[in-house]
């Protein structure tokens, strides 16, 4: 079974109920009350590593949510982390991927370096998602599911 990650964005009023009340992240995802979302698929690891955690450790982590938990990110966060993603290139991806230990135990790491464009392609959505959710001044909730 693969895990993969998503990315959902919310209005910052929406961000604040569900900071008060951790019940509402599961409801509002299951009955799809948010603006938009996205998924990383099974690169989040990967990415988490050549990035350093920026786009994937986002936030404020809520461990009493959902089966993993997840991240509750503000929209102030959401464009830290736009801003900080714009700063990487395609080629910046493919170098860090490079210079990754090949004896690693990144989740999937394997089939990364053999294609290395699906890795560019979930680094695209990522930064897409954080640009978009910037522009319009929502927050979000990432989540491995």
């Amino acid at each position: 079974m693969s895990m993969n990650l998503f990315f959902v964005a919310y209005t910052q009023q929406q961000i604040d109920e569900i900071d008060k009340n951790h019940k509402l992240i599961d409801e509002s995802l299951q009955e799809e009350k948010f603006s938009f979302r996205t998924d990383v698929e099974t690169a989040w690891d990967v990415l988490r590593e050549i990035l350093g955690g920026i786009g994937v450790e986002a936030g404020q982590f809520i461990d009493n949510a959902l089966f993993n938990g997840c991240f509750l990110i503000s929209s102030d966060e959401v464009k830290i982390q736009a801003e900080a993603l714009s700063k990487w290139s395609r080629e910046k991806v493919l170098a860090r991927l490079k210079d990754l230990d090949q004896t690693s135990d990144l989740y999937h790491l394997e089939v990364f370096q053999d294609e290395e464009e699906y890795l560019l392609e979930q680094f695209e959505k990522m930064a897409a998602f954080y640009k978009e959710a910037a522009e319009n001044g929502l927050g979000a909730i990432s989540y491995a599911a």
